[in-house]
């Protein structure tokens, strides 16, 4: 029996050390040739080809445009293949996740608009040189909570777990320096009551900043986040910030958080998991998932064909009123645009020593950015709670597919949570810009803001 014990022991090592092992030259040299694109996605279209294939993605820019201009929607002539709502929902229920399938039959102002599928994802030569120069040293480590042997790449573009995938999406290229002069965020409630928030946020990707020192990338910081509350006034100065680590797990997030009343920074060790962060939401559905892994188990269930938000810089643009965009029971629907996409499809369920609000989470994640285009979200019971959507932007200057409107309905409470870059601003958001000095993200200068 001992013996037998030490067997399957050595067995299970092995076939963790293989899951977490880095794929071969031989695997790596299909990235980007006549099968797989740059960052691992399949080239060719689908069989009915309402999938395309990728020819290289939106790389344009329109003549005359320039940063911190309105960013055009390079499909606004298109109209819709047709809407799914509420009375169709079971013809398409296939292609949908249970949490679109919900709002559909929840809200009758909830529909989706499919429009053809255009694959506009790109990225810098630089970074699908980078992808391929770290595919085959790449690693998890830490239990599949951390990643090493990786820089300024997407480290599993063939990935063979659910771990590989999420840390794909936390680690997407989205551009060097997020930078939104006025992000807005809603609370809209079904009764219509809304609560509306403004701050700025500059966001220091150092993970892709050419430029960052050597000695930065040995600490291993990935990301600079800082945010400071310009209204209500109620709120104004309110600050945050984190700074990011590649290893989650052996060193987490640090956070600082400023209150402008008592005029004092502290530390904010919880600003993580599911702490709230504001009503219908919580801290790590940020970017629909971010931070530590730590807390579940990630199963890779597989790619599926799905309709999903794609496109949007038509509901991102800055042209929109606030009141346009947050309708009561859900998001302007007319405003929002979903493509069939291959999705990689990832089950995260809570350990059983472990704490989160959701016990269980599934996300579906673009093949061509790896980045998370819906999530629905569990209680402890079981039951579908909240649905996740990300409404991303195609920003040709950089080039980038990047995250743009993002929001979380709650179908307990009845409302939905949003955030966005730019509606009914002046300047919109950009991702390349030249970023803050490093002090800028620090506990005295955000206090100096917050005054």
């Amino acid at each position: 029996m001992y013996k037998k014990t030490l067997i399957c022991a050595a067995v299970t090592i092995l076939s963790m050390n293989s899951v977490y092992a880095a794929i071969s030259a031989e695997e790596a040299a299909r990235l980007g040739g006549a099968e797989l694109t740059p960052v691992g996605a399949e080239r060719a279209g689908n069989a009915d080809g309402t999938i395309p294939a990728w020819t290289g993605g939106l790389t344009q820019v329109p003549a005359g445009w320039r940063r911190g201009d309105d960013r055009p929607d390079p499909f606004a002539g298109e109209k819709p293949l047709f809407t799914i709502t509420a009375g169709n929902v079971d013809q398409y229920a296939d292609k949908l996740t249970p949490g679109s399938i919900a709002l559909l039959k929840l809200h009758p102002e909830f529909r989706m608009p499919v429009y053809p599928t255009h694959r506009t994802a790109a990225w810098p030569q630089h970074v699908y040189d980078s992808i391929a120069a770290n595919a085959t040293t790449a690693k998890l480590v830490d239990d599949g909570n951390g990643v090493e042997g990786v820089w300024g790449a997407v480290p599993f573009p063939l990935p063979k777990n659910g771990n590989e995938v999420i840390w794909n999406h936390n680690l997407r290229f989205k551009g060097t320096y997020f930078n939104a002069p006025t992000a807005v965020a809603n609370v809209v409630y079904d009764n219509g009551q809304r609560q509306e928030w403004l701050f700025e946020t500059k966001v220091h990707y150092t993970y892709y900043d050419p430029g960052i020192a050597a000695k930065e990338r040995e600490s291993g910081d990935i990301m600079r986040y800082a945010a400071t509350t310009i209204s209500p006034a109620r709120d104004a100065g309110e600050g945050w910030l984190a700074l990011e680590n590649i290893d989650a797990k052996t060193n987490p997030r640090k956070a600082w958080t400023y209150d402008p009343g008592e005029r004092r920074v502290r530390r904010a060790p919880n600003l993580a998991f599911d702490t709230p962060d504001r009503p219908l939401n919580v801290i790590d559905d940020y970017d629909m998932f971010s931070g530590s892994p730590e807390r579940y188990d990630w199963t890779l269930v597989g790619k599926r064909e799905m309709y999903v938000p794609y496109n949007n810089n038509g509901l991102n643009s800055i042209a929109h009123s606030i009141e346009d965009v947050y309708t009561p029971g859900a998001v302007n629907s007319d405003l929002t645009r979903y493509e069939l996409h291959r999705v990689w499809v990832v089950e995260a369920k809570l350990k059983p020593e472990a704490r989160h609000l959701y016990a269980k989470r599934v996300f579906f994640i673009d093949e061509d950015s790896w980045t998370i285009l819906a999530t629905d979200k569990y209680d402890g019971n079981g039951n579908l709670w909240r649905v996740g959507f990300n409404y991303p932007v195609t920003a040709p200057e950089v080039p980038v597919t990047a995250g743009g409107f993002d929001v979380s309905y709650d179908l307990k409470v009845g409302g939905y949570y949003a955030i966005t870059g730019v509606t009914g601003q002046d300047r919109a958001q950009t991702f390349d810009e030249t970023p803050p000095e490093a002090s800028y993200y620090s506990a005295a200068a955000m206090r100096r803001r917050g005054r």
